[in-house]
């Protein structure tokens, strides 16, 4: 048996997940690890993301479908054509914004989806995120980021030029708004506290990397940003207090994305590439691959359970969501899914 350090228990079957059916544009639900139903018309399926309230889900489509689940039944409640273009969106306590790139404007509704407040950027945009009154987000045509006070009646307050090039996603950390780059071995940080901005640069050349991620392209935890380098076999971890590179991981291949358990004690990472059958697992204290699992055929994406001890796969080409221990690494379910991509766990006090 692999382990990371700490025992694991047999993990039990359970919990709840939305999975991106991308043929069919519907989410299939995973309930106690069966595909038990699906939630159909969430609009085209090759792009969607999910996030969750207190108790319903809202899913945006690459079409511009804006969706709010009852995730008790099941059920699309409400829907709304917002764009014909969109791969980005946050929630707040009451609100709902969504980044388009056609049209090239940011929406904002309440959370019975009305429309409240469009504005205009004349880019694409992306990377948007909620924090206190403030609502930012980059555009990708300008290479700016810009923050619009709420409470100002969406006043944009602060507009943030030549940020990097080709900005394509960013996180929150505490106070800080972190846009990645989809060219460079660089991210910003924008300090919402000061409005202060500099780049962090953790590589030396000027890579490029083609693949757009569903959201976030890394983990921030403890003060510490994990990054999939751009056009390298590595993970690469920063300090973002001192701004300074203080270690990286060599990978079997290009990462994509970067997940961590919800413990925060194993990282999850996937690829593009010949490698693209893998997945790694990582151990987040002392940052050696505990083991390197061919987890299918193309894997999308992946979702932890929550209690951290089974990992869910995305096989697009498999036609399934292949279920594994992550202290073992052995696949222990098969769940038939047609053409998964990404998948996303809903909060087991929504099921409460």
């Amino acid at each position: 048996m692999v382990t990371v350090g700490f025992i694991f228990l047999k993990p039990a079957f359970a919990g709840k997940f939305y999975v991106v059916e991308r043929a069919s544009s519907s989410l299939g639900i995973i309930s106690h690890n069966k595909l038990t139903g699906q939630i159909k018309n969430i609009g085209n399926g090759t792009h969607v993301i999910v996030y969750f309230g207190s108790r319903y889900g809202y899913a945006i489509s690459r079409n511009g479908y804006l969706s709010k689940i009852d995730t008790k039944t099941d059920k699309i409640i409400a829907q709304k054509k917002i764009s014909d273009d969109t791969v980005d969106f946050c929630l707040s306590k009451n609100l709902i914004a969504v980044a388009n790139y056609t049209p090239k404007d940011v929406v904002v509704l309440n959370k019975n989806l009305n429309i409240i407040k469009t504005i205009k950027t004349g880019s694409r945009n992306i990377g948007i995120e909620f924090y206190k009154d403030y609502l930012i987000f980059e555009l990708m045509g300008k290479d700016q980021i810009w923050v619009v006070d709420i409470s100002k009646n969406f006043k944009v307050i602060k507009k943030i030029k030549n940020i990097g090039s080709m900005p394509i996603d960013a996180l929150m950390s505490d106070h800080d708004y972190i846009a990645a780059f989809l060219l460079g071995e660089k991210f910003g940080v924008l300090n919402l506290n000061s409005m202060k901005y500099h780049i962090i640069n953790y590589g030396e050349t000027e890579k490029f990397s083609h693949q757009i991620p569903h959201y976030g392209i890394y983990s921030v935890w403890e003060g510490k940003a994990f990054i999939p380098a751009v056009g390298e076999k590595k993970l690469v971890i920063m300090n973002l207090k001192t701004k300074k590179k203080i270690g990286s991981v060599s990978l079997i291949g290009y990462p994509i994305f970067i997940i961590f358990s919800p413990n925060h004690r194993v990282i999850a990472i996937n690829y593009s590439g010949a490698a693209h059958d893998y997945l790694s697992l990582i151990n987040a204290k002392n940052m050696k691959v505990i083991k390197n699992i061919k987890a299918g055929r193309r894997i999308m994406f992946m979702s932890f359970s929550g209690n951290s001890k089974l990992i869910y796969a995305s096989s697009y080409f498999g036609n399934s969501v292949n279920v594994f221990n992550v202290g073992t690494g052995k696949e222990i379910k098969n769940i038939p899914v047609q053409a998964p991509s990404g998948i996303f766990r809903v909060p087991d006090l929504i099921n409460n």
